[in-house]
């Protein structure tokens, strides 16, 4: 861990992308050498010119060497096609100089004295070579190869630029080839394939000087380049001083504050559980609808209904949420579940509730989510990490779960995410006089009493509501009566 005071002797030089300068600890360090590294097609080229438009901009002199691997003249023509392009820079701000045929007939080290000529001509604020894998093919040995490096790295650490080394590099050459030894940075790009799709990360390996996030993080490449979202970590810890009081918030459902003795605790994180048709959406709808009335701004995340047929759900209720939108209060968020990227996803739920000063949250449902995430273990990482950054938002997070109708069942395929939410909410079907009936119980609820009773759960023209305690009910499946003698027999 790098202290604040340490760091603030490095300068930053800023991406363009405040995801990616949260990931590389405040930006690139300024007159580093940074090593971009990774296979055929992972990414590189545009990365470093998407890094370099964006300093060109700044009024910044970028050079750009091309090697072996793509003339400039090629280059330039698909950069076009990316919207941080900007062709009035081309040749004022961003030079391109073609190595290629120095390389092919006069060898690396003309090739080098013709980069120093460049260099020292036009002082460059920031450097490019792409590919400089490219050159170690016409080195040689080994010996040579580390002679050419050391060379280079003397030259620009003289010249006062920000270097950026750009190659073909796969993992295990990086401890092998003599660049990643003078490098400052290292930075790999990588496609890798996930079941039927292809997922792009990026890694920092090396930062000297910053305090990187350290893991893979998952990027895309569109119109704009590329887009990064980083890795879903836990927030920085917060030291506010001696515990608050427990502030509740009313659910907006009939009956069922009273089951909680006063309301969910505000800035808490609750798991509906239940089977399917329960109601676990209808009842998180409510709530967000209840707390805008109340000009509390809300966020439905569904990966499961569209936003199409949570209007027409609400319709059915009486809920007008277009004016609720419309006034800012509301947002309804749909996101596929084919080919989800999870940590995208949960990097997009945190910027959507910090713009919008959510105070009420519902992610519809875990088990979507659960599809774009390759472990249980990830999934356990994701949901913990989401409820503590929504927490320190101040946002009151619900998040359904489909359970098999087994009574006791509150784990997601194994994965056990009910013991990360600080409240549980267990809807089920029971059986009750030969005909079943939909119930709701509180089965966890962290720091606040809460009844343990067993009552009725309806659904009727004005939403959700929870009812009297039950008298006795047959479970679903296991067909054992359950007394309830002590309370009245429900309406």
């Amino acid at each position: 861990m790098i202290s604040h005071e340490a760091a603030d002797v490095f300068e930053r030089l800023r991406t363009g992308s405040p995801a990616l300068d949260r990931i590389l600890g405040g930006g690139i360090p300024a007159r580093s050498v940074i090593v971009v590294a990774g296979e055929p097609g992972s990414g590189k080229t545009i990365f470093t010119l998407q890094l370099l438009f964006h300093h060109a901009r700044q009024g910044r002199r970028c050079l750009y060497f091309t090697t072996l691997s793509e003339p400039a003249l090629k280059l330039i023509r698909y950069t076009q096609l990316f919207s941080f392009f900007d062709q009035t820079l081309v040749d004022e701000q961003i030079v391109f100089a073609d190595l290629g045929a120095t390389l092919r007939a006069q060898g690396p080290d003309q090739a080098l004295i013709e980069v120093i000529e460049r260099v020292e001509r036009l002082e460059p604020s920031l450097i490019a070579i792409d590919s400089f894998k490219a050159i170690h093919g016409l080195l040689g040995d080994q010996a040579r190869g580390r002679a050419f490096v050391y060379d280079l790295a003397v030259h620009m650490a003289s010249w006062g630029a920000t270097t950026l080394l750009v190659g073909e590099y796969p993992r295990e050459e990086i401890a092998r080839q003599p660049e990643f030894a003078i490098a400052d940075g290292i930075i790999r790009l990588s496609n890798e394939l996930q079941e039927l799709t292809a997922v792009r990360m990026m890694e920092v390996l090396k930062m000297r000087g910053a305090d990187y996030v350290t893991g893979r993080h998952f990027f895309e490449i569109g119109a704009d380049g590329l887009t990064f979202y980083p890795r879903v970590h836990m927030p920085s810890e917060s030291h506010d001083g001696p515990a608050s009081p427990i502030q509740r918030v009313s659910t907006g459902v009939t009956g069922l504050d009273e089951l909680l003795r006063g309301g969910l605790p505000r800035a808490s994180a609750t798991i509906m559980q239940g089977g399917t048709g329960i109601g676990k959406t209808l009842l998180g709808l409510q709530f967000l609808v209840h707390g805008a009335r109340q000009g509390e701004p809300a966020v439905f995340f569904t990966l499961e209904e569209t936003l199409g047929q949570l209007r027409t759900t609400a319709q059915t209720f009486g809920w007008d949420l277009s004016t609720l939108e419309a006034q800012g209060l509301l947002v309804l968020s749909h996101t596929p579940p084919v080919e989800l990227s999870a940590d995208r996803f949960l990097d997009e739920v945190q910027r959507q509730v910090a713009s919008l000063g959510a105070r009420r949250v519902v992610l519809d449902s875990l088990n979507s989510l659960s599809v774009g995430v390759p472990s249980e273990r990830r999934v356990r990482e994701l949901v913990y990490a989401l409820t503590k950054h929504l927490h320190a938002l101040g946002s009151t997070l619900l998040m359904s779960l489909e359970i098999a109708e087994l009574l006791g069942a509150a784990q997601l395929s194994g994965h056990g995410v009910s013991s990360i939410a600080d409240n549980v909410l267990v809807m089920r079907y029971v059986e009750v006089a030969g005909r079943l009936e939909r119930a709701i119980s509180v089965l966890k609820a962290r720091g606040i009493a809460h009844s343990t009773e067993l009552r009725h759960l309806t659904i009727s023209s004005e939403g959700v509501a929870v009812g009297a305690p039950f008298k006795e009910f047959r479970g679903v499946l296991t067909g054992i009566p359950i007394p309830m003698a002590d309370h009245p027999q429900a309406d």
